[in-house]
C-alpha cells in the first residue's frame, strides 16, 4: 500500500464521521416552574394589633402563637375562646364560630389574618418558626 494512502486514509475516516450524522442530546428534565411550596405544618409566632374596640372588654393586641397541623390551627381570641381554622388549597384561611368570624391568607412561611365579633377586631401577623 502506498504510504501517503495509508496516511490519507485514517484522516479521510476521521473527516467521514465527523460529517455523519449525530443523534441528538438527550433531553433534560424540565425545571419547575418556581421554588418548592413551603409546607404549611409547623409552629408560627407573631404579633396581633388591634383594628376595633367598640367596647373597654375587648381583648388587648400581644403576641400569637400557634401550631399548623393538616392545614388546621386553634386561633386563641381569650382564655376561653379558641376559634377553628383551616387553611384551604388556594392558601386562604377561613374560621368561624356562633360570635366570631376569621379570615387571612398565607404566603409561604407567613400568615396574617383578622378576627373579629363585630365588636371587637384583631389583626395578626405570623412567621413559621425555625425550630
Amino acid at each position: 500500500m502506498n504510504p501517503i494512502r495509508a496516511a490519507a486514509l485514517p484522516a479521510l475516516c476521521a473527516m467521514l464521521l465527523a460529517c455523519a450524522p449525530q443523534s441528538p442530546p438527550p433531553h433534560a428534565a424540565p425545571l419547575p416552574s418556581g421554588p418548592p411550596a413551603e409546607p404549611v405544618e409547623g409552629t408560627y409566632r407573631g404579633t396581633s394589633t388591634r383594628f376595633q374596640a367598640d367596647r373597654k372588654g375587648c381583648p388587648h393586641p400581644g403576641l400569637v402563637s400557634f401550631i399548623v397541623w393538616d392545614s388546621k390551627f386553634q386561633y386563641r381570641w381569650d382564655h376561653a375562646t379558641y376559634i377553628d381554622v383551616i387553611i384551604k388549597d388556594d392558601d386562604t384561611l377561613e374560621g368561624r364560630t356562633p360570635d366570631f368570624t376569621l379570615r387571612g391568607k398565607r404566603d409561604a412561611t407567613r400568615i396574617e389574618g383578622d378576627v373579629t365579633n363585630g365588636i371587637c377586631g384583631l389583626h395578626f401577623t405570623v412567621i413559621k418558626s425555625l425550630n
